[in-house]
């Protein structure tokens, strides 16, 4: 197949385009500087999310669409609006930029979060659940509905909401290990809150997955079938890196000191990936001990 991403530079779709290109697709790279090389890639085409209904997406079996603001930063009034628009506006314009063109792919699969359900407690989340609240809840439901309009003109659409990443090259991974190895690593808060995760090997497994097979439509849970508490997850890290996780973050601290991101940390996420395991998907990393003993090498 042809199939195209925006948001090749980063972790995912690096580790995308390198498993496409492996397994015989052909991959266009969506990006604001086209003359500059991505490895794995086959062709590269303009990509400005305040512009995307201008983007070429012609000759395109699929297309995924990952590109968005980073949410790890400290939430501003101006960077909320910015991490916003370039979801919401950018996956609009995209749907646009399909929804005029004369053949436009088949299979649309739109990068979610599974901030989607906000704080829950122990509550377990499937793909079925409601949204919850919170600035990334009301982010991710303005963006799956943005991307839902490209089913308006034929085209199957996956939301794919993504838990945390684990991967050696970026993400959550390298400062955990430097803070855990530094003796930094401890619980946040309450501990108790449960923490959606995904390897990256697993994760653009997924989005193959869910291209080729051709039944999958609506929202997917991309992540491990076994959540994990925080206080779990501190753990394994230190047990893994053989470091004691003896620092605490209390709750009104990371609140003072990161304002409304500090709910990327706290907030309680126990999402099932359902859908996946009913259509038999495999992970490579089903257990955390084995994802971070991979990642942490």
């Amino acid at each position: 197949m042809k199939i195209g991403i925006t948001g090749a530079r980063g972790l995912v779709g690096k580790a995308l385009a390198a498993l496409l290109d492996k397994r015989g697709h052909e991959v266009v790279a969506f990006t604001r500087n086209p003359r500059s090389s991505i490895v794995g890639v086959n062709e590269l085409r303009q990509f400005l999310p305040e512009e995307a209904e201008k983007t070429d997406v012609a000759g395109l079996d699929a297309l995924i669409h990952l590109a968005g603001e980073p949410v790890m930063t400290y939430w501003t009034s101006d960077k909320k609006k910015e991490i916003r628009s370039s979801r919401v506006e950018g996956t609009r314009g995209l749907v646009q930029a399909m929804r005029h063109c004369e053949n436009p792919p088949q299979v649309f699969v739109s990068a979610s979060g599974t901030g989607f359900y906000g704080d829950r407690g122990d509550e377990i989340l499937s793909e079925s659940s409601d949204s919850g609240s919170g600035f990334l809840a009301e982010v991710s439901l303005a963006w799956e509905s943005a991307a839902t309009e490209a089913e308006e003109f034929g085209v199957r659409v996956v939301r794919g909401r993504i838990g945390m990443v684990l991967g050696k090259a970026g993400g959550a991974a390298p400062m955990l290990r430097i803070l855990f190895r530094g003796g930094l690593g401890g619980r946040l808060g309450s501990g108790k809150q449960w923490m959606p995760w995904v390897h990256i090997d697993d994760v653009v497994k997924m989005f193959l997955y869910v291209i080729e097979e051709g039944n999958i439509q609506g929202a997917v849970n991309f992540c491990s079938p076994n959540p994990v508490r925080n206080s779990e997850f501190t753990k394994v890290i230190a047990r893994q890196v053989k470091r004691p996780a003896i620092a605490w973050a209390p709750a009104p601290v990371l609140k003072l000191i990161l304002g409304g991101m500090s709910e990327m940390l706290l907030f309680s996420e126990r999402v099932d990936p359902v859908v996946l395991k009913s259509e038999g998907f495999t992970w490579r990393y089903e257990e955390l001990e084995d994802a971070i003993q991979d990642v942490m090498r």
